[in-house]
Formats: structure tokens, C-alpha cells, sequence
């Protein structure tokens, strides 16, 4: 029988059966005495029936039901879950994430043992009798799967690195290995003969664990794979992928250097590149593909009756964009085999000289403070487009993974101030407040068990952090249930990330100086990355959503459209943004070359009739520093900002038409490089670079008539019926929310509420 074939009819044969009916086929005869104890864990649940679970979407948002039950979807994960458990236990906390690597039990063709997965989660439920879990999957193929299809494994356009070639196995508790996860040596994304093994090596896994105790405690799956574990193709630093599996996919593969180089300075010229644009394309549309197709098996295999989740989606951070981004989310954000969506946080790092990167502060070349990602005061922004998820009625779920005073190592991880217990405490308050304030789930994870760190325990395991972060799991299991998750913001940012099939290269930037985060390039780094620390902080919810996701009432619920990258649009979605801009009276910030180039090629006129503006281009490479000068309110707003990096090609707001305002000009030169007008009914303002300071940006959504919840340049995190303000500054503030709330700690209901905070600080409210 052909593995095909055998894939279809494994297939019908799991969805078809009566899974719940099966009698268990575990014999223990013959283990070691302790191995055959621990796995009597399993008899305590033979009387319980199969575990259900489901994300619907209910009172403004997704929500996690168990049994039927909503519960608040926060879980733990560790790198060493047999030693933490219980201290997450005493933290409140009953859902968890173990990694399991399937590679571990694929051990021949057609041959497979998942015992020592019984055994390692009979050791999870003797340390926590009530657990349930959500295991994350780990999809590689073994070391002699790849020893024996080289045709089927990467192979890149860049020399690698040969410590990440064939690397050396680090194990944790659960057998899961580290470095697979970076191992260059891998099978290709686009390979068929992995794609059909590996799916029904996964449905060999799925059929144990459905026949199994077990059944009655998994609540669900997030698959993993590629780099990172994170769907990042794998080895993207070294320009994958030249395989045959990938030439057919998406091939021809164009060569390192027309990957690299671009015609047009900072953009591609379809009319002279569409060979790679196409590639990219197809590329990233594989990658998609991919993740869908292990989605469906497991949909299949558990009769769609748990969760199916997955790493994806991400836009802020993305490194190695064009090789390592998620360039076509779409059909997988409208497919009904991905309940959730999780991503970590903000990890970019900070740039000021003589700081250290893991501090995180931002500043642009200009020295303005953009604001902090990580550590006390910083944001904890997310990397995917939450407003986009709940319009795709995915759950997000945050990996909170900050360390903490336990851990001796300085780290990226923690951020500013985590090695007190104060600061960790702000830090694990914030991000455990963003979570429960903004509707969607989170996972705490902890890597204090990883060689490369030095705590040697849980990063979360000790008294105060167990108080914290039970205060906020009660609450949310309190609350959730009765609450309106339902956005409460005047303000859209806007991104569209095919933009980047036609961007300049990340390999372009390297050596990357004066970046907070490498392997990046300038768009993602500066007018993304960075402008949203900035954003994070305006004073009041925002929305992130991808352009595609934008709806006619958009123009009735925003007030101000801020739109970092829409660079690359055909005809058909220039008419969709201005037939839903067209009277709306909204303001909207277009960014450096808004729908310049289209299918056909560099469009001038497109970005014109876009935006209202008649643009001259500066072919000459110069500084995409601006200095900003106009009135408001009677005072001169002066302010310089951007990048000192000289970048071709840049635009000029042409003169001459008395309706623009200009509101600032290029450093080296006088020409128009920030400006605004009326167009078409709506407030058009384009800014030729960024990240734009957040003095400009209050002022921008102020004068949009968007409502500042908090006098000072705060982050604002906001539902319907909860908020949490993060103190970007010291000092007394107002703040003013839309409908009554009350302080989470006690106290009256108000809308109006007066604060002395402290940088960093973080107060939440509620509706009582």
C-alpha cells in the first residue's frame, strides 16, 4: 500500500471510530517497577470521560470553554515541568503546555513508541492530580529520517554555520530537544515525503493518546516546527530554500544575490523583479500550507473535539522578514482547523550606547525616547495583530516568558529591573494584566532549567510571584465569564505585510548598527518594531489590525488610521481604501510610499490619488531624518526625528498647493517631508519616514478628535469593561475612561480617576 494511501485510510479510520468506547491497550508487564507505579497515575482517570474544548466567540471576543465550561485560558509551561508544576499549582493555575517531541517516538519507518510520553505525563499528574494539558508537538524528523532523504532536507543560497548544522542534543525533562529547533540540517518545508510521514507519524500519536486515560485531561495541540519552533523557515539567516521539494513548489529559486539586491534602493520594481517577488509568494504560501495540513490531520484524528492552535501570524519582530516571516496568513486565519494563534511578546532589544541591549529603551537617531519593550515600564506589546485575531474569531494566546530575580544570568528575557523583586513583580503585574484586560489567553513560560541560564529552577517558583500571579488568575476566572471583551479604541494601526515581498532585503542592513533587534531591515525595524513602541504608549487603545481585515464601518468607528507599510497595492485595494475613507472625516498617517508600487510596477500615480498629495521622488540617497515645525493650539511644536542612515529613494510633497499644511521638512533640505490636507472628506497626513515620535502622535489623535484616556504619554490597555494603565513616566496623571470603573484593588466606580504613579507602575480597573 502506497503511504498515501495508508495517510487517507488511517485518516477515515481515527474520524470514524468510536473513540471513547476503546478499552485502554496498555500492559505494564514488563517495565520497572517504578515505571510501572508512576504509570498507575492513569487508573485514578479510566471513569472520566474524553476532555472537550472550543473557542467561541461570545460578548465581544473568543473564548476558552473546557467541558463545556468557560474558563480563563491561562496556562504554565516550563523547561523542566516535572520540578515547577507544583509551584504553578500554588499559583492558581490547573492548564499547562509540556513540549513533546514527536521525533523521540518515530524510531523506524512504520514504527512507533509513545511510552515514555505515558510515563512522562503520569509524573506531571502524580505531581498535580487536576491537571489538564494543552502539549505542544514538535514536529521534526529524526536524525536517520534526514540521513536517509538528503533530496528531502534544506538546502540554502549562504554558507552555514557549521555548529548549527548537525548540532548536539539538549534534552529536557520531557525528552524534547533544544537545539532541534535551530539544526539547520532539516527537512525542507515544501517535501511531501516528510509532509505524508510526518502527518502520519502525527496520527500515530493522535490515535495513542485518544485511546488513551489520557483523553480525559487533553484539552488540545499547538503544533510546532521549522526554526525557533516557530514556523520560521527553517535556517532563514542562510536564505533557504534550494531543495528540489522547494523548486517544485515554488521555484525556480532566484540566486542569493537577486534575493538580496534590490533595482529601486528601499523597494522592488515588479516590473524588473517579479521572478523573486513570485517566489516569496509561493514560498510563504507553502509555509501556510504546511501548518494547515498537520492542523487538519489533528482535527481529524480528535473528531474535532479539542483545540488545535499554533505559533503564526506574527508582524512585529519578525526577523529575517522575507525567509522567516509569516507573508501570507490569510487562508490559515480563515481556516476552522486553527482555533487559536500564540506568539511571545515583545523581545526588541534596546539601542542606547552604553546600555545594555537587554534593557530594551528605544531611541530613534535623533534621541527621542520611543519607550521600552520589556522590563518595568516597558510595554509588553504584542507581536501579532490582536484586533485582526478576534475579527478571525482566533483566540490569541501571549507567551509571557519574562525572568525574573531567580535568575542570575542578564538576560533579553526580563528586561529592565528583573532582578528585583519589585521589578519582577511590575513585570509579571503587566503582563498578566494585559492578558486579562485585552480578552485574550496567556501562557507563562519559564526557561530556568536551559543550560544556558543559571537559576536551576523555576523562574517563577518562590512566594511573592506565586501570590501575584494567583491574584490575577482568580480574578480572570472570576470575571471573564461575565465581561465584555469588546474593543473600545478610536485609533487603527494598519499593516499590510505582503508589503514586504516588495521591500528592500533584511541582509541589506547588516550589520545592522544602531538597530534594537538585528536581522531586520529598515521598514520592519524602524516604522514597525519601533513605531510601536511609540504607539504602545499614546495614552489610549489601539487596534492592530492587517489592512486586509479593514471593514466600511472602520471609517465610522476610527478616528485616526495610522498606516506604517502599506507600500504594495493593486488597483482593485486602492479603490477599497478610498471608497472606505471617501467623507469618514478620519485622520489618517500614510507612511513614506503608500501604494507606490503595484502589480505592474512603481506607480507614482497610485500613491497620489491614494493620498491627495503630488509627490516629487529624490533619487539621491540622504538622512530619513525629518525636522518637524508647526503651530498648535498658538505653541511651535519643533521636534526632529527619524533615521540618520542614508536610504533612496525618499519623496517630497510637491508646493505649490495652497491646501497642504506642511509640517515639517527633510534635515537636508528644504523639501516637504511631512504634511497634511483635506482629500476625498478625510484628514490625509503623509510622513516620508518614522518612527514618529509619540509627542506627534498625541497631537495627531487629539486634533482627530480620538479621546486620551491618560493625561501623560501612558500604555492603555482596554476593553469594554476593564483597563490597565502602565506608567511611562513618574508623576500625578488623569485619567478618564469611557463608562464607570473602580480600581481593581476596591474603591468607587468613576470615570474620572486621579493617579500618582510611579515609571512603571501598573493600576487596573474594572466594571463593577
Amino acid at each position: 500500500m502506497k503511504r498515501r494511501d495508508a495517510l487517507r485510510l488511517f485518516g477515515m479510520a481515527v474520524g470514524t471510530a468510536a473513540i471513547p468506547s476503546l478499552r485502554p491497550r496498555y500492559e505494564y508487564i514488563g517495565l520497572p517497577i517504578d515505571e510501572q507505579e508512576i504509570l498507575k497515575e492513569f487508573d485514578r482517570l479510566r471513569g472520566e470521560p474524553k476532555a472537550t474544548s472550543a473557542v467561541r466567540f461570545e460578548r465581544g471576543g473568543p473564548r476558552f470553554f473546557i467541558n463545556g465550561k468557560e474558563e480563563y485560558p491561562l496556562f504554565a509551561g516550563s523547561s523542566g515541568l516535572i520540578d515547577t508544576i507544583k509551584s504553578f499549582n500554588a499559583s492558581g493555575i490547573k492548564y499547562y503546555h509540556p513540549l513533546i517531541s514527536l521525533e523521540n517516538g518515530w524510531l523506524a519507518p512504520d514504527k512507533y513508541d509513545w511510552k515514555p510520553v505515558d510515563q512522562y505525563f503520569a509524573r506531571l499528574l502524580s505531581a498535580h492530580p487536576d491537571a489538564y494539558f494543552l502539549p505542544r508537538l514538535h514536529l521534526y524528523a529524526p536524525m536517520w529520517w534526514k540521513d536517509a532523504h538528503p533530496k528531502e532536507l534544506a538546502e540554502y543560497g549562504l554558507p552555514v554555520d557549521k555548529t548549527q548544522f548537525k548540532m548536539g542534543k539538549i534534552a529536557i525533562d520531557s525528552g524534547f530537544d533544544w537545539n532541534s529547533v535551530l539544526e539547520t540540517y532539516a527537512a525542507s518545508l515544501a517535501s511531501d515525503v516528510w509532509k505524508t510521514e510526518m502527518g502520519i507519524t502525527l496520527q500515530s500519536f493522535l490515535l495513542h493518546m485518544e485511546q488513551s486515560p489520557l483523553r480525559s485531561r487533553i484539552i488540545g495541540y499547538h503544533l510546532s516546527g521549522a526554526m525557533t519552533a516557530e514556523w520560521h523557515h527553517t535556517g532563514s539567516r542562510y536564505l533557504p530554500d534550494y531543495s528540489e521539494p522547494m523548486q517544485r513548489k515554488a521555484g525556480p529559486v532566484p540566486s542569493a544575490e537577486e534575493r538580496m539586491h534590490t533595482t529601486h534602493g528601499l523597494l522592488r520594481d515588479p516590473a524588473r523583479e517579479q521572478a523573486v517577488i513570485d517566489f516569496y509568494r509561493k514560498f510563504h504560501q507553502n509555509t501556510t500550507d504546511v501548518v494547515l495540513y498537520f492542523a487538519g490531520i489533528t482535527k481529524e484524528a480528535t473528531q474535532r473535539q479539542i483545540v488545535t492552535g499554533t505559533f503564526f501570524a506574527y508582524v512585529m519582530e519578525n526577523v529575517c522578514i522575507q525567509e522567516a516571516g509569516f507573508l501570507a496568513p490569510e487562508k490559515l486565519l480563515e481556516s476552522n482547523d486553527i482555533d487559536y494563534i500564540a506568539s511571545p511578546y515583545t523581545y526588541e532589544h534596546g539601542n542606547i550606547p552604553g546600555k545594555q541591549r537587554w534593557e530594551s529603551d528605544i531611541v530613534d537617531d535623533a534621541g527621542n525616547w520611543l519607550g521600552r519593550a520589556r522590563g518595568v515600564g516597558g510595554d509588553g506589546g504584542y507581536r501579532v495583530l490582536l484586533e485582526s485575531m478576534r475579527r478571525h474569531k482566533k483566540l490569541y494566546i501571549a507567551e509571557m516568558d519574562p525572568s525574573t530575580y531567580l535568575e542570575p544570568e542578564k538576560t533579553t528575557e526580563g528586561g529592565s529591573g528583573f532582578d528585583t523583586v519589585d521589578g519582577t513583580l511590575n513585570i509579571l503585574r503587566r503582563d498578566l494584566t494585559q492578558v486579562f484586560v485585552q480578552g485574550n489567553g496567556g501562557w507563562l513560560f519559564e526557561f530556568g532549567h536551559v543550560p544556558t541560564f543559571k537559576a536551576k529552577k523555576g523562574w517563577y517558583d518562590d512566594a511573592p510571584m506565586i501570590q501575584e500571579i494567583r491574584t490575577w488568575a482568580e480574578l480572570g476566572q472570576k470575571t471573564r465569564t461575565r465581561s465584555d471583551t469588546r474593543s473600545v479604541a478610536e485609533i487603527a494601526a494598519v499593516y499590510d505585510v505582503k508589503s514586504f515581498l516588495v521591500t528592500q532585503h533584511w541582509k541589506a542592513e547588516e550589520p545592522w548598527k544602531g538597530f534594537g533587534i538585528a536581522i531586520t531591515d529598515f521598514f520592519n525595524h524602524w516604522l514597525v518594531n519601533s513605531q510601536a513602541r511609540t504607539l504602545n504608549r499614546i495614552g489610549a487603545p489601539i487596534d492592530f489590525l492587517y489592512r486586509f481585515d479593514l471593514k466600511k464601518e472602520d471609517a465610522r468607528r476610527y478616528k485616526l488610521f495610522i498606516m506604517p507599510n502599506i507600500f504594495y497595492l493593486t488597483k482593485e485595494e486602492v479603490q477599497q481604501l478610498k471608497s472606505m475613507l471617501k467623507g469618514s472625516k478620519a485622520t489618517v498617517l500614510w507612511y513614506y510610499a503608500p501604494g507606490y508600487v503595484s502589480p505592474s510596477g512603481l506607480t507614482p500615480s497610485q500613491m497620489e490619488d491614494l493620498t491627495g498629495f503630488r509627490f516629487k521622488r529624490m533619487d539621491p540617497a540622504g538622512p530619513m531624518m525629518i525636522q518637524a515645525d508647526f503651530m498648535h493650539e498658538g505653541t511651535t511644536i519643533s521636534q526632529k526625528f527619524g533615521v540618520a542612515k542614508e536610504h533612496t529613494p525618499r519623496f517630497a510633497v510637491e508646493a505649490g498647493d495652497a491646501s497642504v499644511n506642511v509640517l515639517g521638512r527633510w534635515t537636508d533640505s528644504e523639501e516637504t517631508a511631512f504634511a497634511s490636507k483635506m482629500h476625498d472628506g478625510f484628514e490625509s497626513v503623509y510622513v516620508g519616514s518614522g518612527p514618529v515620535p509619540v509627542e506627534i502622535l498625541r497631537w495627531l489623535a487629539a486634533s482627530a478628535g480620538v479621546r486620551l484616556w491618560s493625561s501623560k504619554p501612558d500604555c492603555v490597555r482596554a476593553t469594554r469593561d476593564a483597563a490597565t494603565i502602565i506608567a511611562s513616566s513618574d508623576g500625578e496623571r488623569f485619567v478618564r475612561f469611557p463608562q464607570p470603573l473602580a480600581a481593581s484593588e476596591g474603591g468607587a466606580a468613576s470615570r474620572d480617576h486621579q493617579l500618582n504613579m510611579k515609571f512603571g507602575d501598573v493600576r487596573v480597573f474594572v466594571k463593577k
